[in-house]
């Protein structure tokens, strides 16, 4: 049991240490790891979001000057592309946005140039059917993030 909890022990060094190597160079956000410029092809602003109902994750990349992306669900409501950012107030990313909203958009394995503009006069509530619609934990009013700082996408 000792010598398991020995290789154990060294196998997270190891493991924390190339990620402490590898973290600077980043590109794409990993989970909950923010990253840095997205990788992939970039293509013009879509007329039509609607293909982001197949995934249910994007990365959205800020701060064009000295870029800083992350992972987060996307909404499609009414024909408008909205990101969500789960307690708004506490993280940089949403600030980024509201003081530059150039951003760049991956879905899949594409990259889309886009503006990113903060919506004060909605809630997660009003776009609640959409959102459950692609997300279906979303189904009920107590299961709805608080505190969320939503989004639209448009062209730039």
């Amino acid at each position: 049991m000792i010598k398991l909890a020995k290789y154990t022990g060294i196998t997270l060094i190891v493991i924390a240490l190339i990620l402490g190597i590898a973290y600077p160079f980043r590109s794409d956000p990993i989970a909950v790891l923010a990253g840095k410029r997205l990788s992939g092809e970039e293509l013009p602003y879509p007329g039509d979001w609607s293909f982001t109902n197949e995934f249910t994750t994007v990365a959205v990349e800020s701060r064009p000057d000295d870029p800083h992306s992350v992972t987060t669900i996307c909404i499609l409501h009414d024909g408008t592309l909205y990101i969500p950012a789960q307690s708004g107030s506490t993280k940089n990313w949403p600030q980024y946005v509201v003081d530059d909203a150039r951003v760049r958009i991956k879905v899949g394995d594409k990259v889309y140039p886009a503006r990113a503009n903060r919506e004060t006069g909605l809630s997660f509530a009003d776009l609640a059917t959409s959102a459950a619609a692609k997300y279906p934990r979303f189904d009920r009013p107590e299961d709805q993030p608080k505190d969320v700082w939503l989004f639209s996408i448009s062209q730039r």
